[in-house]
């Protein structure tokens, strides 16, 4: 993955997977991700990801009304694994599931703590916009899901 992240990029970005992968259909299979969490709280069963990954490879998910394609490997291999070592995604977050009565290993979406006003300079001010970014597009989950 070759990022261009200026301060100028990071600012003007609409949204933060803008910033994070530059391929469009990248983004476009990131969003449809980022939307299904979010229907689910925040996070995703390991089962439920490959559902979806499947079910994405098929062309059984809509975008803008129309199929959508994109491979379970480019989904793994650079969506969530980008997300997972940004630390964008916690992977295998405990959960209680109160239907099941138990403990499960989740993916889950994670809130960044950062500070009101960004550092003066360099990579620290890039990164404090970013994750100010990830936070606005996903700031109503709270934290009450982790054990």
């Amino acid at each position: 993955m070759r990022l261009n992240i200026s301060e100028e990029n990071v600012i003007k970005a609409k949204s933060v997977l803008e910033i994070l992968f530059p391929n469009r259909k990248t983004q476009i299979a990131a969003k449809l991700l980022l939307d299904h969490m979010r229907e689910n709280n925040g996070i995703i069963t390991k089962n439920g990801l490959n559902v979806f990954a499947r079910r994405l490879e098929n062309k059984e998910i809509l975008y803008n009304n129309m199929p959508f394609k994109y491979s379970k490997r480019n989904l793994y291999g650079t969506i969530i694994k980008n997300l997972v070592k940004l630390g964008f995604i916690q992977r295998n977050a405990l959960v209680w599931d109160e239907r099941l009565k138990r403990t499960l290993k989740v993916y889950q979406i994670q809130i960044f703590d950062i500070p009101n006003k960004p550092p003066a300079v360099g990579f620290w001010r890039l990164a404090y916009y970013i994750c100010r970014k990830w936070n606005e597009e996903f700031s109503h989950f709270t934290r009450k899901q982790k054990s």
